[in-house]
């Protein structure tokens, strides 16, 4: 698992490793400088051979554009650095004096179109301001984010774009669009919480030696109680894979789990088709679609291996799992029956679309295992709230709901309630289409089925959803092809690639 911090967290991992390890705070400082300019020169090395501008803050986060330019210079770019006047934190100052004796060329303002050597600047680096901004940005710090963004140059941003909120995402006034984020000791929560990866471009974590801390003998050094910890936890391939649950040689599709699909109506009656083969791809052994008699002449994409029962027949207590709600519609007598399932049915079910609306009103704890797939617009139903208002603070929604239920919620980086939570990595804008979520329902539902824990089922249902969908490619998809691919995401989760780029 890799550990997603507060910018608190992050600065008390620095704190530690200064105070109780013995890394001095330089050689951190030149620890990200130097890993910061070796990605710079890797992801736009053509560029900088037009020369590199820094734009430095007075603060730690300065210093690490002082190394940079310090390490730029002795690589033989040309580089410039745009340094904010005032006083300097001791580390920031010691790395600039350091740059001044070498003749790095300093300039205490900043134009976008300044010449670097013989022509303008190729590659421009923030380093203006760290993870403490809590306020808008104001004055000269402002006027230069927003000349950074209309200079239509590649950007580095040093630990975290400049003007974002490390906790939140949300742009504080404005903040740099960068083009590559080169993060420090670990991610931050404002990288991955909506509109925060808008922001950010690709994010490189690199270990400036705060890892090491977080190993600290407690016989030497008693560990605080909480200050380093993780407020979220993403999930590696080799993690889902071990939880993937394993057929044995003499298995059977008794043994398999037996899903009960409730999903479809005749209006929507490809919701129930499917997640109903979703479920079948995902390795459950039997998957009985339970939907309306008037669905059924519209049920010719359902795989031949699902079979069909009138939704009156329903017994939940035979089943290992039932997957409650895509297409089941908004009908009085729907809704009471989705309530019913949810307080009495004696197995692990998941809810999703017309099944969570239909719980509006009734959100309250079931004495049995449940998982709830809710879109931000369902689950602000759910909590009173509009859609806004949920992506505005995930997090903190997260947590209402998972007080009464297993919760993804989804979007890009879809949450996953737990202690901590987790943050699903894979996916892309490709499953933004009709019937995708229908198609995760199915999936969760399978793995539910299939004797999995809930939060663990959740989890690995986000993921193996999200890799098919980077299996298929940029193209444009459709929820049947993301259907097809669910055998080989499962197949390969394991040999998929690092969910997270790190130096």
């Amino acid at each position: 698992m890799i550990p997603v911090s507060t910018a608190a967290q992050v600065r008390a991992l620095d704190e530690r490793a200064i105070r109780d390890l013995g890394v001095p705070g330089p050689v951190l400082m030149e620890n990200a400088g130097r890993l910061a300019t070796q990605v710079l020169l890797k992801r736009h090395g053509a560029a900088a051979r037009r020369g590199v501008r820094i734009l430095c803050g007075r603060g730690n986060n300065g210093g690490d554009g002082w190394v940079m330019a310090r390490h730029l210079a002795l690589a033989g770019v040309s580089v410039r650095v745009a340094a904010l006047s005032g006083a300097m934190s001791q580390d920031c100052a010691l790395n600039r004096g350091i740059c001044e004796r070498m003749g790095v060329p300093v300039d205490s303002d900043w134009r976008p179109l300044d010449g670097l050597g013989d022509g303008p600047a190729g590659v421009l680096v923030d380093a203006l301001l760290g993870t403490g901004l809590s306020s808008d940005l104001r004055g000269t710090v402002a006027e230069w984010v927003e000349r950074a963004n209309a200079s239509g140059l590649p950007i580095v941003a040093v630990d975290l774009p400049t003007g974002l909120h490390a906790d939140t995402g949300a742009p504080l006034g404005g903040a740099v669009r960068a083009t590559t984020t080169v993060t420090f000791g670990r991610l931050k929560l404002g990288l991955l919480l909506e509109p925060g990866p808008d922001w950010c471009g690709e994010i490189v974590v690199a270990d400036i030696g705060l890892d090491a801390a977080d190993h600290l003998l407690d016989t030497l050094v008693p560990r605080p109680p909480s200050d380093i910890s993780a407020r979220l936890l993403i999930p590696e391939p080799a993690d889902i894979a071990a939880w993937l649950p394993a057929r044995p040689g003499g298995a059977h599709k008794g043994s398999s789990g037996h899903l009960a699909v409730v999903a479809g109506s005749a209006e929507k009656a490809g919701a129930g088709v499917l997640c109903s083969n979703a479920a079948m791809r995902s390795g459950t052994g039997l998957v009985t679609l339970f939907v309306d008699r008037a669905a059924w002449d519209r049920l010719g994409a359902l795989r031949p291996e699902v079979m069909v029962e009138d939704i009156d027949k329903l017994e939940p207590q035979r089943f290992d799992a039932l997957a409650v709600g895509p297409g089941v519609g908004s009908d009085p007598m729907v809704v009471q029956r989705c309530r019913e399932l949810w307080q009495r049915a004696p197995v692990p079910a998941v809810f999703d679309a017309d099944g969570l609306n239909a719980l509006v009103g009734a959100f309250e704890p079931s004495p049995f295992p449940r998982v709830v797939t809710p879109h931000p617009g369902e689950a602000g139903r759910l909590l009173g709230r509009d859609a806004r208002g949920v992506q505005q603070d995930r997090l903190a929604c997260l947590d209402s709901l998972s007080r009464v239920a297993v919760t993804l919620l989804k979007g890009r980086h879809s949450l996953i309630s737990g202690d901590p939570p987790t943050v699903n990595p894979t996916g892309g804008p490709g499953l933004a289409t009709a019937g995708s979520g229908d198609v995760l329902t199915g999936v969760v539902g399978a793995l539910l089925a299939r004797g999995m824990d809930p939060q663990r089922a959740a989890c690995t249902g986000a993921f193996i959803h999200g890799y098919a969908a980077e299996l298929y490619g940029p193209k444009p998809m459709v929820a049947g092809d993301l259907v097809e691919l669910l055998p080989a995401a499962l197949a390969g989760v394991g040999r998929r690639g690092a969910v997270v780029v790190s130096i």
